[in-house]
């Protein structure tokens, strides 16, 4: 990979790191993965090579690259004038076709971002509230800022009740005690959930929480789980919160919400919701909804907020998902491309199995039993991120392309779209067999 080597040496002179956000080095090459262009279900490197990508936007792409449907509404909006700060039909019809998509939100603000999202909802759910603590799970990521970014999903320190011991920032720079905000706990533990909501009664804003775990992999609440931690919240006044950034628009029509069958309170979208482009939101119960401003207190607002472009991309994947056997198609690939790698662990003897929930996947190298995944303190303990490392390795001479984060005892979050093709499938499968014979014999 000479010209990739040489555009990071370059980068590095220029870009913090080399790159132009921290999370876009790949371990297995101590560096960015440089393309030159992406169609469909590929990516094609600067150096030669098509690459089946399975990274897909760290969870964006969910409809593939260049896709037709979205070409054409962004060529739409070039001709409108790719407008910001404006709001037009076509923000209405976004907004309409979203509360149809998903019936539990009543209204939405829109933001450009996740973590803009989050923190939006996170200061709604105080204001409406008049309380102050956020209960949230560990490893559970929710966006790069003050109000919930504590703790890095180690999985450890936790007491007997299933809370963390201690609540400690997830990156340099917090303002002091700012970690008094926050109490972390145990994903998929409703003890823990009981255990806080009485320890800190009369103080809790709201609980937030991803309904599928994908920062530590693929970890998937329990319906049980989901509907008990609705009924306490309910109980003690207390606002749930889902975090929808990754799973939004990967299960059938409402989402994880719709899956599980939960109503929160606030919800936050982003990632695949526009397909990659700047589009994000916070929704819920219109009460809640109006303490944003100019119905209420709480200010969320953006130059760029529902610029144009990206909500015409958003109204073209919208309408996509609410088509006939748009899911039906992903559960088919889900079904054919993760039930044969998993087949693939136990055929050459290798420990570790795959899981996979809406269009999103993780290998879990390291121990067999699928039930550990549930608990982060489990996976913590028998996986294996070196495995995982050579894996990618191996994947990127195949030209399949997996992302490696790297500096995680958990695993890494991968994906594909409704633009892979069977023979994109059948070819990934006969690779893998490949690599995991080769992994095998080391």
């Amino acid at each position: 990979m000479r010209k990739n080597t040489e555009m990071f040496h370059e980068a590095s002179k220029r870009m913090t790191g080399g790159g132009s956000a921290g999370g876009r080095i790949h371990k297995a090459l101590g560096a960015p993965f440089y393309i030159d262009h992406a169609d469909g279900s590929h990516v094609f490197h600067v150096d030669g090579g098509d690459f089946i990508d399975y990274h897909c936007g760290a969870g964006a792409l969910l409809f593939g690259w260049n896709h037709p449907g979205i070409r054409e509404a962004v060529m739409k909006c070039m001709d409108k004038g790719f407008y910001m700060n404006f709001d037009s039909q076509y923000t209405l019809e976004f907004a309409e076709l979203f509360t149809k998509l998903v019936p539990t939100v009543e209204k939405i603000r829109l933001t450009n971002s996740g973590t803009e999202a989050t923190l939006a909802a996170i200061r709604a759910a105080r204001a409406y509230t008049k309380k102050n603590l956020i209960i949230k799970m560990d490893g559970h990521f929710h966006g790069m800022h003050e109000m919930i970014w504590f703790n890095g999903g180690c999985g450890t320190n936790l007491d007997e009740f299933g809370e963390t011991r201690t609540v400690t920032p997830a990156a340099a720079g917090f303002p002091q005690d700012s970690e008094k905000n926050v109490r972390l706990i145990e994903f998929n533990n409703i003890n823990a959930v009981r255990h806080v909501f009485e320890k800190y009664r009369g103080d809790i804003a709201a609980i937030i929480l991803e309904p599928v775990n994908y920062d530590c992999g693929c970890v998937p609440s329990t319906a049980e789980y989901m509907k008990q931690v609705r009924e306490l919240c309910t109980k003690e006044g207390i606002l749930l919160i889902f975090d929808e950034v990754i799973s939004g628009l990967r299960f059938r029509p409402g989402s994880a919400q719709g899956f599980y069958g939960v109503k929160p309170d606030l919800s936050t979208f982003a990632k695949a919701i526009a397909n990659g482009f700047s589009l994000a939101l916070v929704g819920g119960k219109a009460e809640i909804m109006d303490m944003f401003n100019p119905a209420g207190p709480v200010v969320c607002s953006g130059t760029s907020s529902g610029n144009l472009m990206s909500v015409m991309a958003g109204i073209a994947c919208i309408k996509m998902a609410l088509e006939p056997g748009f899911y039906d198609k992903i559960e088919e690939i889900e079904k054919n491309l993760c039930g044969e790698i998993d087949h693939l662990f136990r055929k050459h003897g290798i420990p570790g199995h795959i899981r996979s929930q809406g269009a999103q996947f993780a290998f879990y190298f390291g121990y067999d039993d699928p039930r550990l995944d549930y608990t982060l303190s489990e996976t913590v303990k028998y996986y294996s991120p070196k495995q995982y490392r050579n894996f990618t390795r191996a994947c990127l001479a195949e030209n399949l392309y997996m992302f490696d984060g790297g500096g995680k005892p958990f695993p890494q979050h991968n994906g594909f779209t409704t633009a892979h093709t069977e023979d994109d499938i059948a070819l990934t499968i006969t690779k893998i067999d490949k690599i995991f014979s080769r992994l095998a014999q080391r």
